[in-house]
């Protein structure tokens, strides 16, 4: 995999990525395992709204949480907008990626080794890891 920053101009790729939080850089990387990538910030690559969210990444990681309870909170919360397909993605592979993150060097809180995760909003469990 090859990263290239360019701060003028601009290299015609096969996929063209637009923001690098969180969302835009992991998809970058997974990206670049197959083809080329333009990414594309308005700032520098550590410069995005990522770095100022107060919130977290939610995922059911704990014995007493599972993809069944983080679905059903998730449905709850979104009073009818969620889309149910989208919703049992996000729970089920979110352990999964969380994993990815944290080999990407993410620097996930942790507490004694272990990930610290915190109950908020309409979570009935702790499950919501910061970095």
């Amino acid at each position: 995999m090859k990263i290239t920053v360019a701060t003028t101009g601009l290299k015609v790729a096969p996929f063209l990525v637009i923001g690098s939080g969180i969302a835009g850089l992991y998809t970058a990387l997974k990206l670049a395992e197959i083809a080329e990538v333009t990414l594309v910030t308005k700032e520098t690559l550590k410069e995005s709204n990522t770095t100022y969210a107060q919130g977290g990444v939610a995922v059911a990681l704990s014995a007493s949480d599972s993809p069944d309870l983080h679905y059903t909170d998730t449905i709850k919360a979104g009073a009818g907008l969620c889309l149910p397909a989208a919703v049992d993605v996000l729970v089920n592979e979110g352990p999964e990626r969380v994993k990815e993150l944290i080999a990407m060097g993410v620097p996930f809180d942790t507490e004694a080794g272990a990930l610290v995760t915190t109950r908020e909003a309409a979570h009935s469990r702790p499950r919501v890891l910061h970095a």
